[in-house]
């Protein structure tokens, strides 16, 4: 293959020519917002960790509004929000920020009115307060006027009494803002008596809200909303474990509401274990076992056990096969990451984790494409992933599953220096595929393998992803000229994605074609970029 050839024909009407005369798929300024909203880069690559947002890196959004196209920002800010297709959440708030600082009034209209839809808990507002006030000197304007006024007052106001009481005792502040922050400089009047009562809590303290209101005529949901505000002050003040574990059953209170001291008791974090989210679960499984809740054979070890075998509750909690393969590393590994916590794994919990691990692959929607799967099997696969504690050939092999399992068109190829096919059945384990992937030989890392084998074998692929752990190109045709090869000769869009698990920084996907992505590092929403991705959303 000669590594100048190109793409010299359109494969589709929405193809463009490129400077070179090759056909790609243009990536306009919409496409450049979708990848921003979904994981806070406008270019063709996901980084995992936490990436510098700033106004040079929404480029594409400020030209959107510039071109009378702010309203349409807002929507798809909206639509991305409220459809989960965000790896993080810090970009859509960073674009909110940004749309409603802008010179555009229709569009800091819509900004504002879009407040409550996209900061749907106390933590997403405190973030978005925290980007205005970053952009106030880079964009040249104010912060506090009366539309933010508004759109705070609004936020509180919106929400019932006992869902915001719920919200501000367990979410205090993040990013240097608190409630008493907001609500002093919004000027918030009071919608409904369940909010003056939150508000006032907030702003003077249980005694005055207490004195003021013991002697008034009151709603029942006013009555048990102050019985809840009394509980969470109540167990700030009593040592009594015996009384802080009635408070925590009576009024269902969260490990968020209790103080350090408490969560040294053995029999408390028994008590929160009952109505504990799974993923909150995943996380304090080596707590739980190192201060003894989970000793083997006892009732707590079951609840942890059926929960994590529950297929509604990993559904519902949207819990992925990554989320599950990392917490039972780190459970395995007998020790926290940071810090001196250690534990001796229970082998139920561990064959719990396991059992959920599979279970999980339910969860994950078909995308009805064609995938080609391409793994580097050279020896250095076995380090860590950036990023996590997984190694590389781990996150390959559990990726190979994820799309055997999902997608009724895939293929599997071990790669190296050379090519060959590399079956991954839908009954296999994690510890198979691993076990089968350590037989084949490795050798020099070419990532444009997959793309030539498939030319060559008329393999029909939508998305091809290759993995691998950092030598992202050796070899002498370049993985997008092989790309484009394939796409002329098959006559298919195809798309690529390069994973380079172990990279810190790389570039392979040629940036003006939106069929190319590398991903540098891996995490669990990577498996909701590869899905937008592939489903053309970003």
């Amino acid at each position: 293959m000669d590594e100048s050839a190109g793409q010299q024909q359109p494969l589709s009407e929405s193809q463009v020519a490129n400077s070179e005369g090759e056909y790609v798929w243009q990536v306009t300024d919409m496409n450049r917002l979708h990848r921003f909203l979904c994981f806070g880069y406008e270019g063709g690559a996901y980084y995992i960790g936490e990436q510098n947002l700033c106004l040079e890196s929404a480029e594409a959004l400020i030209r959107l509004i510039e071109d009378g196209r702010g309203c349409e920002v807002i929507q798809e800010i909206k639509s991305f929000s409220q459809e989960g297709r965000t790896a993080k959440q810090e970009p859509l708030l960073f674009a909110l920020a940004i749309c409603s600082q802008c010179s555009d009034i229709k569009t800091k209209q819509a900004a504002f009115k879009a407040v409550p839809e996209v900061c749907r808990v106390p933590a997403h507002l405190f973030t978005f307060i925290q980007f205005k006030k970053d952009l106030k000197e880079s964009m040249k304007c104010g912060m506090w006027g009366r539309a933010l006024r508004k759109a705070v007052a609004d936020w509180y106001n919106e929400k019932g009494g006992m869902a915001i009481a719920l919200a501000v005792t367990e979410y205090k502040q993040r990013n240097g803002w608190s409630h008493k922050d907001l609500l002093r400089l919004s000027h918030l009047k009071p919608s409904s008596e369940g909010l003056a009562i939150v508000t006032k809590y907030i702003t003077k303290g249980w005694k005055e809200v207490h004195e003021l209101y013991k002697e008034k005529a009151l709603s029942v949901e006013s009555e048990k909303l102050l019985k809840f505000l009394e509980a969470v002050e109540k167990v700030k003040r009593t040592k009594d474990e015996l009384e802080v574990i009635h408070i925590i059953e009576e009024h269902q209170l969260a490990r968020e509401h209790l103080l350090t001291h408490h969560l040294k008791s053995k029999e408390i974090w028994k008590v929160l274990l009952q109505e504990m989210p799974i993923t909150a679960l995943l996380r304090n499984l080596g707590k739980m076992t190192a201060n003894s809740v989970l000793a083997p054979g006892n009732s707590e070890v079951s609840l942890v056990c059926e929960k994590l075998c529950n297929e509604k509750l990993l559904k519902k909690a949207r819990i992925q096969p990554f989320h599950v393969l990392i917490a039972l590393e780190n459970y395995r590994l007998g020790r926290g990451l940071k810090g001196r916590l250690k534990w001796i794994p229970n082998k139920e919990i561990l064959q719990a984790l396991d059992a959920a691990f599979y279970k999980t692959f339910k969860t994950i929607e078909p995308t009805g494409k064609r995938f080609l799967l391409a793994v580097d099997i050279s020896a250095s696969m076995d380090r860590r992933v950036s990023g996590s504690m997984l190694n590389a050939n781990t996150v390959a092999a559990a990726m190979c599953m994820v799309v055997t399992r999902t997608e009724k068109e895939s293929s599997v190829v071990a790669f190296a220096c050379d090519i060959l096919p590399f079956p991954v059945t839908t009954d296999m384990t994690l510890q198979q595929v691993l076990s089968t992937m350590n037989k084949v030989p490795g050798g020099s890392v070419n990532c444009s393998l997959p793309m030539i084998w498939a030319q060559k074998t008329n393999t029909a692929a939508d998305v091809f992803i290759v993995f691998t752990d950092n030598k992202t190109c050796a070899g002498q045709v370049h993985p997008a000229v092989a790309l484009k090869e394939y796409r002329m000769k098959m006559d298919i869009p195809a798309k690529l994605i390069v994973c380079g698990l172990s990279s810190n920084g790389f570039i392979i996907a040629d940036p003006d074609d939106r069929g190319m992505l590398d991903m540098c590092g891996f995490d669990p929403p990577a498996l909701d970029v590869i899905r937008n991705f592939a489903l053309d959303i970003i």
